[in-house]
């Protein structure tokens, strides 16, 4: 059973790490390497935001397994994850989603995740899926095809 935890200033080269790792850097919406530089700006700004909320997944023994962050606007969030190579395709996807969408819901105003999620990645859209996001519709985000899936509140 993997659990949560609050991310903490600890946790930015991690997070950079896997951020940069190639095949997550291919299914992003910006798909360039991120300098390390910019991370600590950007992962400041994050922290430190009261709309946002950052977690570290991690197995029963501590090991980060991955990490997930919720955007929020008014009672909209929008979801973020990755997880770390070793622990990809083997589940932890739909149980890390489901497990900080009840968190998120339990902690903030959200009542509706929205996940964006780029086309052909057909990994990501099966674990949202399995965690109960329904299909909206098909978009186009930073000139790239998109799927936009959902969770609402009271369906969860």
């Amino acid at each position: 059973m993997i659990k949560l935890r609050a991310v903490s200033n600890k946790d930015c080269r991690l997070i950079w790490k896997w951020a940069n790792d190639p095949d997550v850097r291919a299914e992003s919406f910006s798909s360039e390497t991120i300098p390390f530089n910019d991370h600590v700006k950007w992962f400041e700004s994050k922290i430190g935001n009261p709309d946002c909320f950052l977690y570290i997944a991690e197995e029963p023994s501590q090991v980060p397994i991955g990490q997930v962050r919720f955007e929020l606007e008014g009672h909209d969030a929008t979801i973020s994850i990755s997880l770390d190579r070793k622990f990809r395709h083997k589940g932890f996807g739909s149980m890390l989603i489901a497990l900080a969408s009840q968190n998120i819901f339990a902690v903030s105003k959200a009542s509706v995740i929205h996940a964006y999620i780029k086309a052909g990645n057909f990994a990501s859209a099966s674990a949202f899926k399995k965690a109960g996001f329904i299909f909206q519709e098909n978009r186009v985000i930073k000139g790239q095809r998109a799927t936009h899936l959902i969770l609402t509140k009271k369906a969860h």
